[in-house]
């Protein structure tokens, strides 16, 4: 009986005992999560005591610069003409050959007269008879001795034989196939010894003193072209021209409601050739504007696009821009306040209100080169 009291009495006790140690982890662990605490605190104060993060600018200064309109369009020659002969003969010379420069009057083409000649002394001839006849008939119709009738009879055959003598004049001198303007040969679709009809080309040729430059415009943009604007033309192989804006259609192309305009730019030395690809580079106004390079371009928070700048508390501002014109080198922008300090290198790693620690491009390169040398 008293060992069965004496078990009961250990286990009370061990009961107890294992009941009370439940209380000293508790302690133990608010004591843990207080050090947690605190190491967490003086984490985030280690982390605002951190050096602000160095960046790269550049001082820009705005420039006044040029707010273009540039339209897309090609070279046209300022005539292009392709020659008919007037006459049927055969190709007897071929005087000018492609890629010729011809005058104005040139002979290009010679066809044979294949017995014109005689038509024009036999069309000589009868005009001389025409004639004495028609004078003997007005001295007899004085005299009373011939009739009104027979009169006006030999004016009109002196009249058809005048008409006969020029149309084979006129044929004579269509077979020398001229230039009608000076320019140069681009084709002679003919040979020497061919047959050929009135009517069919013999010769194409080009005005290449000038060149119109023909583009389309939106009605948008319409009203601020001016008839007359001096203007660039800028070809694909990089060579910039002056021209002048010569046209501006006054209806709508009605599939794609944009208007059609057109400039002459001139042809110095004869070097430029027809069909090359043009932009029409309209001034519409100036504006104060800076170069940037692409890599110091940014996006905002809401996706427009611009840079961002360095304030007098040394603290990011995203500073929102507009593009004026853009190349590969970078674009020229407006919206920048002069002389702000934009930030060329580490934009990606800072943010609006961050306080960094501003670098000038400059003073970089001289301490790369340093360290290099």
């Amino acid at each position: 009986m008293r060992t069965s009291y004496l078990a009961a009495g250990v286990l009370v006790l061990a009961l107890g005992l294992w009941m009370a140690s439940g209380l000293l982890p508790s302690s133990g662990n608010e004591e843990a999560a207080g050090n947690v605490d605190s190491a967490a605190l003086s984490q985030t104060a280690a982390n605002d005591e951190a050096p602000p993060m160095k960046v790269e600018y550049i001082d820009v200064t705005l420039s006044p610069k040029s707010r273009d309109i540039i339209l897309q369009g090609q070279l046209e020659p300022r005539r292009h003409l392709q020659i008919r002969a007037e006459t049927s003969s055969i190709v007897e010379t071929i005087n000018a050959d492609k890629g010729k420069t011809v005058n104005k009057g040139d002979t290009i083409v010679a066809l044979s007269l294949d017995g014109r000649e005689s038509d024009l002394q036999e069309a000589r001839a009868q005009l001389q008879t025409a004639r004495s006849q028609q004078k003997a008939a007005a001295s007899l119709r004085q005299k009373g001795l011939q009739s009104q009738v027979q009169l006006e009879q030999s004016q009109a055959q002196l009249a058809s034989a005048s008409a006969q003598l020029k149309r084979i004049q006129r044929d004579i001198e269509n077979t020398q196939i001229t230039a009608p303007f000076a320019g140069v040969v681009n084709d002679v679709p003919v040979e020497v010894g061919e047959m050929i009809d009135r009517g069919a080309v013999v010769a194409e040729l080009v005005d290449n003193s000038s060149f119109i430059v023909t583009a389309q415009v939106a009605q948008q943009t319409l009203a601020k072209l001016e008839l007359g604007k001096t203007i660039d033309v800028k070809l694909i192989t990089g060579e910039v021209l002056p021209g002048k804006l010569t046209f501006i259609s006054s209806v709508a192309n009605s599939a794609s409601r944009s208007f059609t305009v057109e400039a002459e730019v001139a042809n110095v030395g004869g070097k430029i050739s027809a069909g090359v690809s043009a932009s029409l580079v309209v001034p519409v106004e100036q504006v104060e504007a800076v170069f940037i390079s692409p890599s110091a371009l940014s996006l905002g928070d809401t996706g427009e696009l611009g840079v961002k700048t360095i304030d007098e508390n040394q603290q990011v501002v995203f500073t929102p821009i507009e593009l004026v014109s853009s190349s590969l080198d970078g674009a020229w922008v407006t919206g920048i306040p002069d002389n702000s300090r934009v930030i060329t290198l580490g934009q990606g790693f800072v943010k609006s209100g961050q306080k960094v620690e501003p670098v000038l491009a400059e003073e970089t390169a001289e301490e790369t080169a340093e360290e290099n040398s």
